[in-house]
């Protein structure tokens, strides 16, 4: 069910794995959204930039075990 170590090889070349300071910023900005949206009681608000914020923390979370898995010996 989880990708092999050459194909975790193969998608680490690849500029979204290599460049993760984008989901990075995309996560600290929809965590600020966020509290912001929550000091000024709008819950919805909150609620969608914490969902948004929650799907760079996956997606960063996969790219960051892609490399690591890529870095293990066979």
């Amino acid at each position: 069910m989880l990708p092999s170590t050459e194909t975790c090889k193969r998608w680490r070349e690849r500029k979204f794995i290599r460049q993760p300071h984008r989901m990075v910023i995309a996560l600290i900005v929809a965590t600020a959204a966020g509290i912001y949206a929550m000091l000024n009681d709008q819950p919805d608000a909150a609620r969608l930039f914490g969902a948004i914020g929650l799907f760079f923390l996956v997606i960063y979370a996969i790219a960051n075990y892609i490399v690591w898995k890529s870095e293990q010996p066979e």
